[in-house]
């Protein structure tokens, strides 16, 4: 899940696809529509007589828009009502009103007159500014789980930007958090380092690539936080960001992100289809990792392809409470099952979203929170579903490629703005 951490994460449901584009800030080609290729079911579009579009009539404007994100390019908005998306009315939306409720210390410091971030249309942004956001998170204060559906009807309204909302628009993939075995001693079969961030390293310079990094460039430095037993696993959780280190005593560490090298990153899938080891329909993060296993004398010249680096730094915070996610972008720990990554140059974090689309555990028709960004998560019509921790979301997240509805709740002060500017 993270620009800068998700910018390595390529879902493992997307290898077919993201391992041939990469994920450092590179759009991926859309793989099927499903698991297997079908399009899976999710709800039916708004009718006309629910929806109201608007266009854009000059340029977004730049000024409003919190320092760090970039205003998207014109879109089209449609606004509709609760009432319009299927299985709003059914749904459980307590836990994200409990999700809202701590992203709103985040989101309740904006100065009143200061966007919180996202698409910017006729001069408004679409989901507000600070003036728009302090009586919501007040109120959110005081809203218990009984009232969430109506708490969220009352200071919100669905907004679809691009088509996102439209049945099967939208591509959803997935993420987790995965589990590692590992100790903080090297010893016998903890051989594998997870690295910390060098205190040497710039964000305006390159730094070590990877072949130098496991040819020893940081060997005897101190910066091994752990020492795992499976450099692929270790690899991959790189690729994830964050995870769990499972210690011989039998306690669990936790990591997230803390930078990376500065190099670009290139997904080991597209490699190994250069190579012809593997068909583009073949790969797949466990396909790569049979691959090595069956290969394992070319391990390290493969990863060495992928220059990218990532370092990590240990969250006690977390690991004191196992219930709670990894930290996300936006600072606070996933909500398992109720989180996504978004691209923030559409979307602002800590909004609430409707998602509808077919997963491998089932239909996932539900509201969510925007607390991630991901390098591959590219455009209004893109999310990455926050599955949870170990090998159960992990096989879940590692067949999520398929379409659905993505629709953003904005609040409703903001968008009359909006949309009276466009009339």
């Amino acid at each position: 899940m993270m620009t800068s951490k998700a910018g390595q994460r390529a879902v493992f449901a997307m290898m077919a696809s993201l391992m041939l584009a990469g994920c450092a800030g590179t759009k991926p080609t859309p793989g099927p529509s499903g698991p297997s290729g079908s399009s899976g079911t999710v709800g039916t579009s708004p009718s006309a007589s629910t929806v109201q579009t608007i266009q854009p009539s000059r340029p977004p404007v730049v000024s409003p828009v919190r320092p760090g994100t970039v205003p998207a390019t014109p879109s089209l908005a449609k606004r509709f009502t609760f009432d319009s998306i299927p299985g709003w009315t059914e749904g459980d939306h307590a836990p994200v009103l409990a999700s809202l409720k701590i992203a709103c210390e985040r989101i309740g410091d904006r100065a009143a007159d200061q966007a919180i971030g996202g698409t910017v249309m006729n001069g408004e942004p679409i989901f507000g500014r600070g003036s728009d956001w302090r009586p919501i998170c007040d109120d959110a204060k005081r809203a218990n789980s009984r009232r969430a559906r109506a708490f969220f009807e009352q200071w919100f309204e669905p907004v679809s930007i691009n088509g996102a909302g439209e049945a099967e628009a939208a591509l959803f993939t997935a993420y987790f958090e995965p589990e590692l075995r590992g100790s903080r001693i090297r010893g016998g079969p903890y051989q594998h380092p997870i690295y910390a961030k060098p205190s040497d390293l710039s964000a305006r310079t390159p730094y070590f690539t990877r072949a130098q990094i496991q040819n020893g460039a940081l060997a005897g430095k101190a910066l091994e936080l752990f020492w795992v037993d499976d450099p692929v696993e270790a690899f991959f959780l790189e690729i994830q960001g964050s995870g769990r280190v499972r210690l011989p005593n039998g306690q669990v560490a936790r990591v997230g992100f803390a930078g990376k090298n500065g190099h670009s990153y290139k997904a080991i899938g597209r490699t190994l289809v250069e190579w012809n080891e593997l068909a583009l329909g073949q790969v797949s993060a466990q396909s790569i990792k049979d691959w090595i296993r069956a290969n394992p004398a070319r391990r390290d010249e493969l990863l060495a392809t992928n220059e990218s680096y990532v370092f990590f730094i240990e969250r006690p915070e977390l690991a004191a409470d196992p219930s709670l996610g990894p930290i996300g972008t936006f600072g606070q720990p996933l909500p398992a099952m109720r989180a996504i990554a978004v691209d923030r140059r559409h979307y602002a974090l800590g909004i609430p979203f409707w998602i509808d689309f077919n997963s491998p555990v089932g239909p996932m028709q539900r509201l969510v929170i925007a607390l991630d960004t991901g390098g591959a998560i590219k455009g209004a019509k893109r999310a990455d579903f926050f599955f949870g921790s170990g090998n159960g979301p992990g096989e879940a997240a590692g067949k999520t490629n398929t379409r659905g509805r993505l629709i953003a709740l904005a609040p409703t002060a903001a968008l009359r703005r909006v949309f009276k500017a466009g009339s």
